[in-house]
């Protein structure tokens, strides 16, 4: 549990594997996140203080969710260039083995400061944190069977995703996000097809992409090994790719939550630093969670749309996002659909 060297230890009665959407009672690692991550915020730890000023849900059958979080794009930390899928961890650049005490929110484990849960700076939503597995490897964003594997053990109660090289992610440093999103999202139940076994194939959505859900597994350990040759195939591939995991239901009007899905996008590179004031689709935005500051540009691949009007948010539309989901994923989802199948299937 958690002690005043602020160690957590858990073992698998500590989560809640089923809960209902209503339902209060969160597990231990819940109680602690929430307690130091509120701590941190008194203590004026990040970049700012959370400040969602609008959330809505955009109208049609997707239902994105759209949050105006302008203090993101304009206090968080510069992303650093990422140029290719097998960069190399750089040790004078911004990471995390640089982090402060302060910004260590508690230990994992043993007390090695190895894998922890840290603040994220820049918070999207109520307790943002960062787990960072293996933290003192050095290790770069190229994903590990031992980081999903962590992860998927502490996300049982929150949403945990994963940008990796040429996908959006800021630090070439290994970690995951974790986050609560108190909202329902059409990805905890949208239909999904049979591809091959263990793994489905996300169609009727903007973003197409791979799934696999806990629930077609005899255990966690199985779980994630498919989903890491999935992954790592992807990884040996030099694809750019986006992983996000949620907590799951049969269908929307059900109370019980009683899965757990992994969802994996392949999809084009962005390379170089990335505008932090546009509308560019890392995982959450896959997902359909969309952070949006007052004024910022949408860009695809295909076009770029200037948008300066402070008015943005408001008129922000479904086909806005269809358009940029769709192009970012649907190329190379086609690209390595049948390659993947044949690894699968082996």
């Amino acid at each position: 549990m958690f002690s005043n060297k602020q160690i957590f230890v858990y073992d698998i009665k500590d989560f809640n594997f089923i809960v209902k959407s209503c339902e209060e009672n969160e597990s231990s690692f819940d109680n602690i996140l929430r307690q130091t991550w509120k701590q941190a915020e008194q203590n004026k730890i990040f970049r700012y203080i959370l400040n969602i000023k609008d959330s809505k849900i955009l109208k049609g059958k997707y239902k994105f969710l759209a949050q105006l979080n302008p203090d993101r794009t304009q206090y968080r930390r510069a992303p650093e260039s990422i140029t290719s899928m097998v960069q190399s961890f750089n040790s004078t650049r911004f990471n995390f083995t640089k982090l402060t005490q302060q910004e260590i929110l508690f230990d994992i484990g043993n007390g090695d400061t190895n894998d922890i849960i840290a603040i994220n700076s820049s918070p999207l939503e109520q307790s943002h944190c960062l787990f960072l597995a293996e933290r003192l490897k050095c290790l770069p964003q190229i994903m590990t069977e031992y980081s999903l594997c962590k992860v998927i053990e502490l996300c049982l109660s929150l949403r945990a995703f994963f940008n990796g090289l040429c996908a959006l992610s800021s630090v070439n440093h290994l970690h995951w996000h974790l986050y609560y999103l108190k909202y329902e999202m059409l990805l905890e139940y949208i239909d999904i097809c049979n591809y091959v076994s263990g793994v489905h194939l996300l169609i009727e959505y903007p973003a197409k992409g791979f799934c696999l859900k806990l629930s077609d597994f005899k255990n966690i350990e199985d779980f994630v090994s498919r989903a890491f040759v999935v992954v790592n195939y992807l990884q040996l591939r030099q694809m750019a790719h986006n992983v996000y995991i949620t907590r799951a239901k049969s269908k929307s009007n059900d109370e019980l939550y009683n899965d757990v899905r992994i969802y994996i996008w392949v999809r084009k590179p962005f390379t170089g630093v990335k505008n932090i004031t546009a509308i560019l689709p890392g995982v959450c935005e896959l997902f359909g969670h969309l952070t949006i500051s007052e004024n910022i540009i949408i860009i695809s691949y295909t076009h770029i749309s200037y948008i300066l009007d402070e008015t943005v948010y408001n008129n922000l539309t479904q086909d806005d996002i269809i358009n940029l989901l769709h192009d970012i994923t649907e190329e190379c989802f086609l690209l390595i659909k049948d390659e993947l199948k044949n690894i699968l299937e082996k």
